[in-house]
């Protein structure tokens, strides 16, 4: 059985701003973005941030190519809004 997951060859530029992306949009959702509120939607939106920037953080680490890295990113964002949603209710 096979899985499916191409690798593209390296691109320095392409990975590396990738990875920087995702490291901005990390540091933007710990010192921005309030993990823990007393709002519900703060939380939700510090969870749909961080998900989306590890994502695109790990799309530039692993090579992915731009449809892996957009339905991973959109996994991780909507996973990690959720969980947030579920542990603040």
């Amino acid at each position: 059985m096979e899985l499916g997951i191409e690798r593209q060859g390296r691109d320095l530029r392409r990975d590396g701003a990738l990875f920087l992306v995702g490291v901005a949009g990390l540091l933007v959702a710990e010192l921005v973005v309030p993990a823990a509120s007393l709002f519900a939607a703060d939380g939700v939106a510090h969870g749909f941030l961080f998900g989306a920037s590890l994502g695109v953080l790990l799309s530039g680490v692993f090579r992915a190519t731009a449809r892996q890295a957009l339905s991973s990113t959109l996994a991780l964002a909507v996973g990690l809004a959720l969980s947030a949603a579920v542990d603040l209710f």
